[in-house]
Formats: C-alpha cells, sequence, structure tokens
C-alpha cells in the first residue's frame, strides 16, 4: 500500500475538490463564501461574485503551499524523497473531510459545530496523524 498519491492523481483530486467546494457555496449557501474575513478582500479586489471564478486563484495558492510544505519537510523532517507528494495527499485528505462535512451541512443539516472555524482543529489533527503515518511507512521503505 502506497503512503501518498502520486503529483498528477492528488492535483486532480485537489482541483474536483475546490470547484466541487465553490459549486456547493453557490448552490447552498449563494456565494456567501466569499464574504469570509480571508475572501472578501481578495473577492472585492478581483471584483469576484462567484466562488467559482476564485478556485484559480486558491489552487495558484495551493501550489505554493504545497512547495512550501515540501521544502519544509525535506528540511526539518529529514525525509527527502516523495515530500511533495507527502504534502499534497495530506492536503488532498484534509480538504475531502471538509468537503464532506460541507455536504452534511448543506444536504443533511449535519450541525455538529456552531461555527466551521471549529472544524480547524479536528482537520489538523487529522493532517497530523496522516503524517506521522506516512513519514513512518516512507522511512520504512528507505531501508
Amino acid at each position: 500500500m502506497k503512503a501518498f498519491l502520486s503529483k498528477k492523481v492528488g492535483w486532480i483530486i485537489l482541483i474536483c475538490l475546490v470547484v466541487l467546494d465553490a459549486f456547493l457555496d453557490v448552490v447552498f449557501a449563494h456565494g456567501s463564501g466569499l464574504q469570509s474575513p480571508i475572501w472578501k478582500p481578495v473577492a472585492d479586489l478581483l471584483r469576484i461574485n462567484n466562488p467559482i471564478f476564485l478556485t484559480p486563484l486558491v489552487l495558484i495558492l495551493f501550489y505554493f503551499f504545497v512547495k512550501a510544505g515540501a521544502w519544509l519537510v525535506r528540511r526539518e523532517g529529514k525525509i527527502r524523497v516523495k515530500t511533495e507528494e507527502l504534502v499534497l495527499t495530506t492536503l488532498v485528505i484534509v480538504y475531502t473531510i471538509f468537503d464532506l462535512w460541507l455536504i452534511l451541512v448543506y444536504l443533511f443539516d449535519f450541525r455538529l459545530f456552531k461555527n466551521h472555524f471549529y472544524l480547524i482543529p479536528i482537520l489538523i489533527v487529522v493532517g497530523i496523524i496522516y503524517n506521522q503515518w506516512a513519514e513512518t511507512k516512507l522511512r520504512r521503505m528507505k531501508k
């Protein structure tokens, strides 16, 4: 069993997840995701009123995030191979959980959390757990 997705598969899945997130926002929240403190200044500056049009920018940000994360893993994590794939797979897992949560909220009125920001610590923990597992697996493969 592989510990990570290939770059090609990872990026295809991530693109689908970002588009799905934007689509869910348009259909169920009527674009209110662009009113968040993070995206409102960007959307206003670019005069974007539809989240789907912001997906290229989100993907560019994710690209730089993956590159920076891979550099950090190589430098601090002492893993020299497949670092981009590791960071990209972590991002795909976390974003998949977030999108699944959005689907549960929009389609099934799942209200475990009052605010979606409460989900952030859970996503961080999931990412850390996956990373620890994958790094252990990569180290064993190296030996």
